[in-house]
């Protein structure tokens, strides 16, 4: 191998690294051992260490016998027994399906492509949660209401279907297709906490504002996609909700003074 092909290299190991303290890959309730395996052998090829287990069984031998040189990440997976305890802490939760829509009024199911995601999300700061629905019927709706994402992979129409560990390894794939040359400068991503403070926050003025019942709980979810989508930063959070504020203090004063001597 030549120095620049070795610099290469070197580089693009340098940032796999990076993006392993930054991204998980997280499996609800994985059915076929080997499918777990294989998974943990992608982690492997891609550079990513971390993956999380959502209500599974332990690695049994097939799954040690297909992770290859992934075995330590097999066996030091981390083990939840919900999805929502387990994205704890995450910016981005990115959940993944074959069953999409292109109705804009159903926001858990408006897909973007692998390659659409990366292009947007490989270069942060951000924690993201890569999530991986269970072999016979993927994510549930409540589950997706957890996702400010939702990526489909591209597929026949005739059978739309990937096994577990493909799915896993085209998004994978896509991901490193996608590593730029340099690591970013570090930014301040929105943290969860306020994420949710903020949600909570549009959501409170919703109902103040006599917003239909029936399309709040769509609206809540296309608000959790675009804050997702739009890499919002803590500094901007704050701005954002000093405007949520001054209109909320001509709705509900006596509200906004106890939450201000929350923040």
């Amino acid at each position: 191998m030549s120095l620049p092909e070795q610099e290469m290299q070197n580089d693009l190991q340098k940032y796999l690294n990076f993006l392993s303290s930054r991204i998980s890959v997280f499996l609800v309730e994985p059915k076929y051992q080997g499918n777990v395996g294989a998974v943990a052998r992608a982690l492997k090829n891609s550079g990513l260490t971390d993956l999380v287990i959502i209500n599974g069984k332990d690695a049994d031998d097939e799954a040690i016998s297909r992770s290859m040189n992934g075995k330590s990440i097999l066996l030091n997976a981390r083990r939840y027994n919900s999805l929502e305890e387990a994205v704890k802490g995450y910016h981005i939760i990115a959940g993944t399906s074959s069953t999409v829509t292109t109705n804009y009024k159903k926001y858990r199911r408006i897909p973007v492509t692998p390659q659409k995601f990366w292009e947007g999300q490989i270069s942060g700061n951000q924690k993201i949660a890569l999530v991986f629905g269970r072999e016979a019927d993927g994510l549930h709706n409540t589950e997706l209401e957890l996702c400010n994402f939702f990526i489909n992979i591209p597929a026949s129409p005739e059978y739309p279907v990937y096994n577990l560990s493909h799915a896993v390894s085209i998004m994978l794939y896509e991901m490193v297709k996608n590593v730029p040359v340099e690591i970013p400068d570090p930014v301040d991503p929105i943290s969860p906490e306020n994420e949710d403070t903020l949600v909570k926050r549009l959501e409170y003025l919703l109902g103040k504002s006599d917003y239909p019942d029936y399309k709040k709980k769509n609206t809540v979810v296309m608000i959790r996609r675009i804050i997702g989508r739009s890499a919002l930063s803590d500094s901007e959070f704050f701005k954002i909700m000093g405007i949520i504020r001054h209109l909320l203090k001509k709705i509900d004063p006596w509200f906004l003074d106890e939450d201000e001597d929350r923040e």
